[in-house]
């Protein structure tokens, strides 16, 4: 084993440079089949260095050889992965694009919405006015019935009542769509 092969620990940084330099064709060769790319595969071993130095600055490293090189083979790796990705989400190819799912609902989605809307305005216009004001103070002003009861002057079982015949009499014109 090497003076480069050995452990790095508290040196100041010249036998990582060392390694680094001997095994840099080495590892250039190695990336290279890695990368498919001899200006990536440099691009890559630099960063590998710049990793490896910052590493053995803080940490002992018992077989900086072969942790330079995997630093090096994750980073090729990770990038090939990245381009594949890159390639799949911005090619032409729509069998190959990737889609990612939106929170927005579908138009379909939207247009039914708009249209149960309808119904339910219309629904509660049919309501007596007591029992449209019980629902739209629980449904859109988010009251209790406690609340609903005290605010319309009736008990809390007739406030429930009033609720309840308007999400039916709202559901039933929503099934029947008129």
């Amino acid at each position: 084993m090497g003076r480069a092969e050995e452990n790095v620990e508290g040196s100041n940084g010249l036998e990582q440079l060392s390694l680094f330099i001997t095994q840099r064709a080495d590892l250039l060769r190695y990336i290279s089949i890695i990368a498919a790319d001899a200006m990536l595969a440099e691009d890559i071993v630099q960063e590998a260095w710049v990793r490896f130095n910052a590493a053995a600055a803080t940490q002992t490293i018992h077989e900086p050889r072969r942790f330079l090189f995997r630093i090096a083979r994750n980073l090729a790796l990770d990038d090939r992965r990245r381009r594949g990705l890159e390639e799949k989400l911005f090619t032409g190819d729509n069998e190959k694009a990737l889609f990612v799912a939106s929170d927005a609902p579908s138009v379909e989605r939207s247009v039914e919405a708009a249209s149960e809307l309808v119904l339910i305005r219309a629904a509660l216009a049919k309501l007596p006015d007591r029992t449209r004001q019980a629902f739209l103070l629980h449904r859109v002003e988010g009251l209790t019935l406690v609340e609903i009861g005290a605010r319309l002057g009736v008990s809390k079982s007739v406030a429930h009542e009033l609720v309840t015949d308007a999400v039916e009499h709202c559901r039933a014109i929503c099934r029947r769509g008129t």
